[in-house]
């Protein structure tokens, strides 16, 4: 059994705030409550003392809830999961970063020659979103798989980073520090959507070649079938119905989406040029995504 699909499962129960004993080699235990279990197995279920194994034999010889691929306890899971909230909320403390190396960091080489003062500073959030995109390759068989793409919502840039999800808290955070958003969720998505083609796009695409051939050789077997009869309306509808049947297709949907609040330090400077001139500028700096940028 895979070692991450095993925390998938006890990281459920962590979630959970359960944490499952491990009473003989390759049995758990865990107490599940009332709520838990009509979650699980329907209004009828009450607690128990749950008993689960990753190892078919051992959940015939002691019988235990098996956990595997395709099994009943591994959906149930599943299910479960699936039916929790769509859209979620999250964010990531000022704290958990060194404001001092942040303001260090930005003043380097910002002003070469020149003196840079900090009239003063405050912190914000930031708004990015988090996507999870569903995607099917349908060829002559299909190809699913599922992408993350983070999007900043207030350039509609997709970001190319590792969000360090052990930082993440829960919920939101105070309206008022929130830097206002300059897209919407419309336009992150194509956003998303057009990063996700791009990346397909570099792979090839070997995954629609037998498609394609398949769909000329259909289309010779109508020809010949509706000789001289190519431009009546039953050869049209039957080319039709062939195209879509075997044309190639890419189809995407977001299963899960969650919006994540990154702090931001905020600069006021005075900047001095080596020709004496001062300019006044507003830096902005966000440590998740390593950018310092005017605004």
């Amino acid at each position: 059994m895979n070692a991450t699909f095993k925390q998938l499962i006890f990281d459920f129960f962590s979630l959970c705030e359960l944490e499952p004993l491990e009473i003989r080699r390759g049995i758990w235990q865990v107490n599940a409550d009332d709520a838990l279990m009509k979650e699980l197995d329907g209004w009828r279920a009450r607690g128990r003392l749950l008993q689960f194994t990753f190892e078919p034999d051992l959940a015939e010889t002691f019988g235990a809830d098996l956990i595997v691929p395709g099994s009943y306890r591994l959906n149930s899971i599943v299910q479960l999961v699936r039916r929790q909230g769509l859209l979620s909320r999250a964010h990531i403390p000022h704290h958990f970063f060194h404001e001092p190396s942040i303001r260090q960091k930005a003043m380097a080489g910002l002003n070469p020659g020149g003196r840079t003062y900090v009239v003063n500073s405050s912190i914000a959030y930031g708004q990015y979103i988090m996507l999870k995109i569903f995607v099917r390759l349908k060829g002559l068989s299909s190809q699913d798989s599922i992408h993350t793409r983070i999007v900043d919502l207030s350039d509609a840039r997709v970001l190319r980073l590792n969000l360090p999800t052990h930082l993440l808290q829960p919920g939101g955070v105070d309206e008022t520090l929130l830097r206002k958003r300059k897209y919407g969720l419309k336009k992150a998505y194509n956003a998303a959507v057009e990063n996700i083609l791009a990346d397909l796009d570099e792979q090839g695409h070997d995954w629609t070649l037998a498609a394609w051939e398949r769909l000329e050789e259909e289309k010779g077997r109508l020809r010949e079938y509706f000789e001289n009869q190519s431009d009546s309306p039953a050869y049209e509808a039957k080319l039709q119905e062939v195209k879509t049947r075997l044309m190639p297709t890419i189809q995407m949907n977001a299963i899960r989406a969650a919006f994540i609040y990154v702090p931001l330090f905020q600069y006021r400077l005075i900047l001095v040029r080596p020709d004496k001139t001062e300019t006044s500028q507003n830096l902005s700096c966000d440590p998740i995504s390593s950018l310092c940028l005017f605004h």
